[in-house]
């Protein structure tokens, strides 16, 4: 939930409701006219009923959303879901039905089949989930509680101190404007009389107070009066509430001076917020030059038309919903909403393009957060660009130059974009093998393996037509990753050395040849070469390592792992296995984090900790369900090993303490960092067990401070009972992680236990 600059202003009311009834309700609607403060009540309700919902709460904002198509694909992304495939429902759904959790739906209105569909499924199978939506028009669920969200009240007099009422909203913004602002006895009239003619609207009263910094609160009520008296015939038509929104809107619109009316219209195109440099990039021309843009927007946040936001340390501009649609139909009515829409494609395909060149080196982590930032804005540039007859193919460009932000977490939306690219017709053979080599990536890594291999081939025949050895490589990548899949293990491996091969021919250095490497490596570890396994991940390392890399440079650390368990070395698999999950973890990557949950698992049982393996088993267990990939099923590389991992566990704990540790790994699964550092935790156990528990390297004084620890004790709490001081805490503390290789106190205290038990 985004933290909010303003304070909230009444409701108690609603609030108090809103808490009663989802006690009992499993889906609750906020319903009210737009602008009347849905949203921020649902934040404000999600935010304290949080401690009653053991798996948290979610919040799903939907008004950066046009395609009803997508809300699966968004809900899977907001619930923590990465690589799910083109359709996610059933795996939203099996992701869902253990749960106990709120997920609120804001801003339903333009999507209540979408709406009514997904929530229709999820409550008929996650009788512990409840919802939370907001809407202008009722969503029609069986048993959906209705909570009417009115505009504030206008007293028909002043009253003092009154906390609760649209007066209150006004005084409280108004202060923003004027720091000194009050009401008083001389103006409540006034104030009265705005609000009044406002009809208490919250979005409305935030519109018209920042015109107290140039006008009297007697001049503002003049203004409305007269804007008031213009509406056109078209909105007089409408609800008498919307005809006050309209005015507001519009009044706030009439007030601001012309290149401020003029971006404003320009600046709704972004979808999901934008930067200053994004605005320069799209909305600056002869007409709006980019000297005047920093005053233009400030102006504008200063008229609470946009909103400013700190995300993740970086300043980004939004408008509300109300807001940025007034902005689209006056564009619309311009005639240029066309030319700038095509101007935001430009200035997104020109981003992508520029951190496709840079994402193989060392910015790799803050360029995929700038990805994610931007993800509803490369939403609406691609479902512009792919239906745009002019610009069809720069669409097309985007979706296929996206593809490492794809692999890092986005497999299943990847099919949906790319399944439109390579419908369009008179597609260029770069772009439609783009599109082909991706998608069989993806189909692959979701377990589709026949479209996988059908889109492997289609590549591999324009490779062939056209020989060019960047598209051989792509074709051979993704052809020696179905074989592989499929278990021709000979057969992969010549196709990604060709792949490594053909990648140097055409000087494309970057993350494809260090994971062609790295899948040489897995090719060899899966066959138990040790010595092919480490001399290939080796290669794939030092190119990574050269420029920084982390993506790829995980699947290398992952293959190293692999072929070290095969051959009975499971403390050096445990660690290169921990060195994977770290730089795995930095990018949400479902499919190499699913497939090390397995490795874990089989050094764990390789190494005699069955309680550990088959921990690590849930935990893979619901890291595939997450991705909602049926790999580990449809390939043998996978399905086998993990069957008689599941076989030694189950016979050296017994049904009964297999079945709950298991139900133990799915619980701690369900959140991804847990399972990370969980698997983290095991890893450093076996590490320490294959060193003999190191029972002489810790100290007498350092083997009580573990304890210690074990038993949750703090730094404090350590100090005060070996009579030490914090600091001397604290140094021994640092000494045991350091001697043990551990990163963390549960890694110390799971191997205090083990060392227990033995």
């Amino acid at each position: 939930m985004s933290s909010q600059l303003t304070t909230f202003v009444g409701r108690d009311t609603e609030l108090a409701e809103a808490r009663r009834l989802l006690a009992t309700a499993r889906l609750l609607t906020l319903v009210g006219p737009a602008g009347v403060g849905k949203t921020r009540i649902a934040q404000r309700i999600a935010r304290e009923s949080a401690p009653d919902f053991a798996d948290g709460v979610v919040v799903i904002e939907l008004d950066a959303l046009s395609d009803p198509d997508l809300l699966p694909q968004v809900a899977a992304v907001e619930l923590g879901l990465r690589d799910v495939p083109a359709e996610p429902t059933a795996q939203l759904l099996s992701f869902l039905r253990a749960k106990t959790m709120l997920i609120v739906l804001d801003n339903c209105e333009h999507m209540v089949a979408a709406c009514r569909e997904f929530l229709t499924a999820v409550l008929a199978v996650a009788p512990a989930v409840r919802f939370l939506t907001t809407s202008r028009h009722v969503l029609g669920i069986g048993g959906e509680q209705l909570l009417p969200i009115r505009p504030l009240s206008v007293p028909d007099r002043y009253v003092a101190d009154q906390t609760d009422d649209a007066v209150a909203l006004f005084a409280d913004r108004a202060t923003f404007a004027l720091p000194h602002f009050t009401v008083n006895e001389d103006n409540c009239d006034t104030v009265l009389g705005i609000c009044s003619r406002l009809d208490g609207i919250p979005l409305a009263i935030e519109l018209v107070v920042p015109w107290l910094r140039v006008m009297s609160a007697s001049d503002v009520l003049t203004r409305l009066d007269d804007t008031f008296a213009l509406l056109t015939a078209e909105a007089a038509a409408r609800p008498s509430r919307q005809q006050t929104l309209i005015a507001a809107v519009d009044w706030s619109f009439a007030l601001c001076a012309p290149d401020e009316q003029t971006l404003w219209a320009r600046a709704s195109v972004f979808t999901g917020g934008f930067t200053v440099e994004a605005a320069a990039a799209v909305c600056t021309d002869e007409r709006i030059p980019a000297s005047a843009l920093l005053r233009l927007l400030g102006g504008l946040v200063d008229k609470s038309v946009l909103v400013r936001d700190e995300v993740g340390g970086v300043t980004r501009l939004r408008m509300l919903y109300t807001i940025r649609h007034y902005g689209l139909r006056l564009l619309e009515k311009s005639g240029d909403e066309r030319r700038f829409r095509r101007r935001h494609l430009d200035h997104f395909r020109q981003l992508v393009d520029r951190i496709g060149r840079e994402w193989c080196g060392p910015d790799q982590i803050e360029l995929l957060a700038q990805m994610r930032r931007e993800h509803n804005n490369l939403r609406a540039a691609l479902e512009f660009g792919l239906g745009d007859p002019v610009r069809k193919f720069v669409g097309a460009r985007l979706a296929t130059g996206m593809y490492f932000y794809w692999l890092c977490g986005f497999l299943g939306e990847s099919r949906r974009w790319l399944d439109r690219v390579l419908a369009l017709e008179l597609l260029p053979d770069a772009v439609r093998q783009d599109a082909l080599w991706i998608n069989s990536y993806a189909a692959t890594a979701l377990g589709e393996l026949p479209e996988g291999r059908r889109f492997a081939e289609q590549a591999a025949g324009i490779a062939d037509r056209t020989g060019d050895p960047l598209m051989a490589a792509n074709a051979m990548l993704i052809t020696g990753g179905s074989a592989f899949i499929r278990g021709e293990f000979e057969l992969g491996d010549t196709y990604y050395e060709r792949s490594a091969e053909f990648y140097r021919h055409a000087e494309v250095i970057d993350c494809r040849i260090v994971l062609a490497y790295a899948s040489m490596a897995m090719v060899a570890a899966t066959g138990g070469d040790l010595v092919r396994a480490e001399a290939r991940a080796a290669e794939a390392i030092e190119i990574a390592e050269a420029r920084g890399e982390r993506w790829a440079n995980s699947y290398a650390h992952y293959a190293v792992a692999l072929a070290n368990w095969r051959v009975g070395r499971h403390a050096e698999a445990a660690r290169h296995a921990m060195t994977s999950l770290r730089l795995k973890s930095e990018f949400n990557d479902l499919l190499g984090l699913a497939v090390l949950c397995e490795t874990v698992a089989w050094i764990a049982t390789s190494a005699c900790s069955a309680q550990q393996a088959a921990e690590a088993l849930g935990v893979a267990s619901m890291v595939w369900r997450h991705m909602g990939s049926e790999l580990v099923v449809t390939s043998d590389n996978w399905r086998v090993p993990r069957s008689q991992c599941e076989e030694v566990a189950r016979s050296a704990l017994g049904d009964e303490r297999y079945g709950t540790a298991y139900a133990g790994g799915t619980a701690i699964g369900a959140n991804l960092d847990d399972a990370v550092e969980h698997l983290l935790t095991v890893c450093a156990t076996v590490v320490a067990a294959a060193a003999g528990h190191v029972p002489t390297t810790l100290t007498g004084r350092e083997l009580e401070v573990a304890e210690l620890v074990a038993v949750g004790a703090s730094n404090k709490e350590i100090a005060a009972r070996l009579v030490i001081s914090i600091r001397t805490a604290e140094k021994h503390l640092a000494n045991i992680m350091k001697k043990l290789g551990f990163t963390s106190r549960a890694q110390l205290a799971a191997w205090v236990v083990d060392r227990r038990v033995s």
